[in-house]
């Protein structure tokens, strides 16, 4: 229960309970590792991936409006793309404005698939500039690596492919770009 706790504010340990209770038991993973990022002046540990089938949409709606989020930012780890790029897009719906909330979608948007970075764009772009600033300011390692996962991924897959050659044709570098202009820094 532990890495569960972990993987959100310390101030939602009761909501982690709730929504880990709903997830089906049996068939419910988390891949070893977890991402470090410092948020709202804590400490959160970001599954790298995670195993589980989905919860029943009936019993998603019997969750808060927090405990969703909660379980949404926990999907867009999931090992398989199509159900990240899902449950991105609910948890885009609830228009979150947490900086934990950012923390996941910051890290789905540091991965390669394309199609992904390409939703959180505008998300990113019309998110609180306040929120942004402090997480950027909260955690400057961080925001490093994810910018150099970035540049690795827009130069394996990217660079050569003829559509995206260009840093400025990649979405990534939108986001690191509207990161960077709320933070008021050269580099993240």
């Amino acid at each position: 229960m532990n890495r569960w706790l972990a993987a959100f504010p310390k101030r939602y340990e009761q909501d982690v309970r709730i929504v880990k209770a709903c997830l089906p038991f049996g068939w419910t993973r988390l891949s070893p590792g977890a991402i470090e990022v410092n948020v709202e002046q804590e400490q959160i540990q970001i599954p790298m991936r995670v195993y589980m089938p989905e919860v029943a949409s009936e019993r998603i709606e019997q969750l808060t409006p927090t405990q969703q989020t909660m379980l949404f930012c926990l999907y867009t780890r999931h090992h398989d793309g199509y159900v990240r790029e899902h449950y991105l897009q609910q948890l885009l719906k609830n228009r979150p404005r947490d900086g934990w909330v950012l923390a996941y979608i910051i890290e789905l948007s540091s991965e390669y698939v394309r199609e992904i970075v390409d939703i959180i764009v505008p998300a990113i772009e019309q998110w609180d500039s306040e929120v942004k600033r402090r997480f950027v300011e909260d955690d400057p390692r961080y925001m490093k690596r994810t910018e150099g996962r970035m540049i690795s991924y827009w130069n394996a897959y990217y660079r050569t492919s003829g559509e995206r050659r260009s840093e400025a044709d990649y979405p990534g570098f939108r986001i690191i770009e509207s990161l960077r202009e709320d933070a008021s820094v050269e580099e993240v």
